[in-house]
């Protein structure tokens, strides 16, 4: 099993019995105890959960907060949906900012037809999509995120100040509905969604059901401040 996979299945785990045993992981997903000791080393470094002896525990605070790897691989055709329907609203001649989420990363594949547009990101991923897709693209500058590979920092907000956008498609980790409040779980990727929003004369937030109810430490912006909210039906 590959190593992500395997720290995936360690996360699904732990989230669900809340602590786990290296024996049991061993007995569970077929591994070694040296290789289940350094996956969990390797989460623990993720602040994702805490070694104990013999084992590990659930950080409950951050449970949420899982890399870039594992996030990515979440409610795929779900985002796919919410992409879809939001590319619907981009037009020729566009100038778009896409932040560094695993659920906008897809909208470039629904760009069909359309001409002249321009995408402005901090995801390092999707400006080789881009690329690819022969799409042209400004991608900012700034501090790598290690764990979410998002670009973030003084240097990223700068270039993000000196454009501004026809739309702006972010998401989120949270999205209270009671309160309107959308959050986030990272202060440095909050700055850089807040600055794009600020710079777009429309903000299109997509969101999907796993976001739905949750309140993170740092508010984005409500949803009663921002044009469409795209979310699964």
């Amino acid at each position: 099993m590959l190593q992500n996979k395997r720290q995936e299945k360690i996360m699904e785990l732990l989230r669900e019995k809340k602590e786990i045993t290296v024996k049991e992981l061993c007995a569970l997903l077929y591994l070694s105890p040296a290789t289940a000791r350094r996956d969990l080393s390797a989460l623990e470094r993720e602040g994702l959960l805490k070694r104990s002896f013999g084992g590990a525990t659930l950080v409950e605070a951050f449970s949420d907060q899982l890399p870039l790897f594992i996030r990515s691989k979440e409610n795929i055709q779900a985002k796919k949906r919410l992409c879809e329907r939001g590319a619907a609203l981009i037009e020729n001649g566009d100038t778009v900012f896409i932040d560094a989420s695993s659920t906008t990363y897809f909208l470039p594949t629904y760009f069909r037809g359309l001409r002249d547009v321009t995408v402005v990101t901090n995801n390092p991923h999707l400006s080789v999509l881009l690329s690819e897709l022969k799409i042209r693209c400004l991608c900012t500058g700034g501090e790598m995120l290690y764990d979410s590979i998002a670009l973030v920092g003084a240097d990223t907000l700068r270039f993000i100040d000196g454009i501004y956008a026809d739309k702006c498609f972010f998401s989120a980790r949270g999205y209270d509905t009671e309160s309107g409040i959308i959050s986030d779980s990272s202060k440095t990727e909050r700055d850089v969604k807040i600055k794009m929003l600020e710079n777009s004369k429309k903000k299109i937030f997509l969101c999907d059901a796993s976001k739905i109810n949750k309140r993170y430490p740092y508010e984005i912006i409500k949803a009663t401040d921002i044009h469409e909210v795209i979310r699964e039906t």
